[in-house]
């Protein structure tokens, strides 16, 4: 899986800080990636009600490159990193359906969110996240704790009991966790089920393990890795925390499946001490 254009949004351009901008230098170089920082604006008010079509779109166009200016200054720090970045600038609304146009038209490997949320008018916490990571062409890593990376591991959190059309799913979680794993100076990568109480995949965990240990010898992850919990979504949080865990990551169906919201990832955003990354099946069609 190779990760070579990536896409970050910055939502607040006085709020992103030096962390984010040395997580964001880490991964470009390990990955010999392009960036793309992308700022969504959009502010009626600058537009006053007697301006005429031509005069409204003058004035559009003169905040959009205030912005755009802005932009280039948090991209010359990265640019001292001997990173390659790019810097775009839209007035669109609402925030998140204009950074799944923007992904849609300029079609980046990964799209990067600085911060935990979109901005502070959701309708739920998590909620528009959710909805990004499911209408989205392209994985989605959430940059959401301010520790600096360290050897921590990379959490691949795999269905117990994937339905025969989510094989490529778990394919693609595990890859997308070894993508970040060798662009995090070869981090470890583990593989982790969690099964709810009751639920007969609890019965059957022998065969859930041996599934898991397939799959991570496909991947040349070692046996010793792959771990099978017993708990609730908020488990895949604790595991996280005990493990030290720099991302997770897990699937999502497509908004083409009727997916309305990502209510695990909403509780995630919230109890997560960790990155998130969302991938969807690589077959997955965006809306």
């Amino acid at each position: 899986m190779l990760w070579r254009r990536l896409m970050v949004v910055v939502c607040e351009l006085e709020m992103l800080p030096l962390h984010a901008l040395d997580r964001l230098g880490r991964l470009a170089r390990g990955l010999d990636a392009q960036l793309e920082l992308f700022h969504c604006v959009y502010e009626p008010e600058s537009v006053p009600a007697w301006a005429d079509r031509r005069q409204a779109a003058d004035l559009i166009a003169a905040r959009v490159e205030e912005r755009r200016r802005r932009l280039e200054r948090l991209a010359d720090v990265l640019r001292d990193q001997s990173v390659k970045v790019e810097t775009s600038v839209r007035w669109d609304l609402p925030t998140y359906e204009g950074i799944v146009r923007r992904a849609q038209r300029n079609k980046p490997d990964l799209l990067i969110i600085p911060g935990a949320h979109l901005n502070s008018g959701l309708r739920a916490p998590g909620y528009r996240e959710g909805r990004l990571i499911a209408e989205c062409p392209a994985p989605v890593l959430f940059l959401k704790t301010a520790e600096v990376y360290s050897r921590g591991c990379i959490v691949a959190a795999l269905d117990p009991q994937p339905a025969q059309t989510a094989a490529d799913l778990q394919e693609t979680i595990v890859g997308a966790a070894r993508t970040l794993a060798s662009a995090l100076a070869g981090s470890p990568v583990c593989l982790l089920s969690v099964v709810s109480p009751g639920q007969p995949a609890e019965r059957g965990a022998a065969e859930i393990g041996e599934r898991l240990r397939r799959l991570a010898e496909r991947h040349d992850i070692p046996a010793g890795d792959v771990h099978i919990e017993l708990g609730e979504a908020r488990s895949l949080a604790l595991y996280c925390r005990e493990a030290r865990a720099q991302v997770i990551v897990l699937g999502a169906p497509g908004a083409a499946h009727g997916d309305c919201g990502n209510p695990l990832v909403e509780t995630l955003l919230e109890t997560l001490d960790c990155d998130l990354l969302g991938v969807k099946a690589r077959r997955a069609p965006a809306p």
